[in-house]
């Protein structure tokens, strides 16, 4: 009785197949159904974020016997992997089962896209105890589902300082950085290099002679150009100065990217003289002492070398008085021996002339100078 029941089912079934689309369509004696709950499928490839992602799926007998379904994918390319779960699963009339879909892709990619299918297909119908194969192509025994997998672009930068040792330069002196920005992620990406503390260092009172800040298109695995930071310390500085400059690089178009920070110390040294000032607050008392001596001393010359240019323009003044005395008297003497022959000649006694020519003559007239006044000083 078994036999003959499975021969009947197995006739309908081969009249199924054979039968023209439109009337298998009311009968389906063999069907499947397969779909994912996503199919935009996008894939985080930063280095350190990495990971496959996966999305369920269902297979349902949508025929009327048990069916043994095989389960198979396919990626245009070979950027991206796809695995599923379960190869084949056996499914009575109307029952469904779910299976995972996984899709990975290598850290670093660069941002593409590609087209994926995952394709369910009907083997065998099993009919009592003994399974029935499906002719390749039937109709009604094969499902697709497909969508697209890409990898998502990410931000990622190295900054790279010349030479990051201390630098150390004079009061008024500059202090130059130069740096490189490495673009380690996956696109082309907009970079800038700021300094964080900015306020700080010009509080600091430096000055900057370039740009405080650098900015560059760069290439997925390329460096930008060299950029330079020229900072000027401050010219009139009693003290040295110390100051951690900070540099920060970030992309402008992933602002929660991760930033890469380098920090450069720049020591200025104090100034020399601090403008011709001296600090005595950093002296001791016998340092003091020795320079108020010196200080004196020069006070004492510049008052000599006053006093001397005094006493010479006025001992020019007594000498020139003196000349002059010195030629009236001579004048005088002379007119007065004129007279003495004058008068011997008109035969006036000697005794007479010598009175009225009594010659004392005062030297006190001829020193008749003010005495040295150093108030006029």
């Amino acid at each position: 009785m078994q036999t003959v029941t499975r021969a009947f089912l197995v006739s309908i079934l081969v009249l199924c197949l054979f039968t023209p689309m439109n009337t298998q369509a009311q009968l389906t004696p063999v069907g499947v159904e397969v779909e994912c709950n996503e199919s935009t499928i996008k894939i985080n490839v930063h280095p350190e974020q990495n990971a496959p992602v996966s999305v369920t799926c269902t297979v349902t007998n949508t025929g009327s016997f048990p069916q043994n379904v095989d389960l198979d994918s396919n990626l245009d390319g070979n950027d991206f992997s796809l695995s599923l779960s379960e190869s084949s699963v056996e499914l009575d009339a109307g029952e469904d089962a779910t299976f995972m879909a996984t899709f990975s892709a290598s850290p670093r990619i660069e941002v593409l896209s590609e087209d994926y299918n995952i394709t369910a297909t009907v083997t065998s119908v099993t009919i009592g105890s003994d399974p029935f194969t499906i002719p390749l192509g039937q109709a009604g025994s094969t499902s697709e589902t497909g969508g697209s997998v890409s990898s998502l672009p990410y931000s990622r930068m190295d900054l790279e300082v010349s030479n990051p040792s201390t630098r150390n330069i004079e009061a008024g002196g500059e202090a130059t950085l130069q740096f490189t920005i490495f673009n380690d992620g996956n696109r082309v990406d907009n970079l800038e290099v700021e300094i964080l503390n900015l306020q700080e260092i010009e509080d600091a009172g430096f000055s900057f002679v370039s740009d405080p800040f650098f900015r560059a298109t760069v290439n997925p695995g390329a460096s930008s150009d060299q950029g330079t930071i020229i900072l000027e310390a401050p010219s009139d500085s009693s003290e040295e100065i110390s100051i951690q400059v900070e540099l920060r690089a970030y992309s402008k178009l992933d602002t929660e990217a991760e930033a890469s920070e380098v920090s450069v110390r720049v020591v200025v040294a104090a100034s020399s003289g601090g403008g011709g000032s001296i600090g005595l607050d950093s002296m001791d008392q016998d340092s003091i002492a020795m320079i108020a001596m010196g200080g004196g001393g020069l006070v004492g010359v510049i008052l000599l070398l006053v006093i001397i240019s005094r006493l010479t323009k006025k001992a020019g003044k007594q000498k020139i008085a003196a000349k002059e005395a010195k030629k009236a008297a001579k004048a005088e003497k002379k007119a007065k021996k004129a007279a003495r022959r004058m008068m011997k000649k008109a035969g006036i006694p000697e005794e007479q002339i010598e009175d009225e020519f009594e010659d004392d003559l005062d030297f006190g007239d001829l020193d008749d100078m003010d005495d040295f006044d150093f108030e006029d000083l």
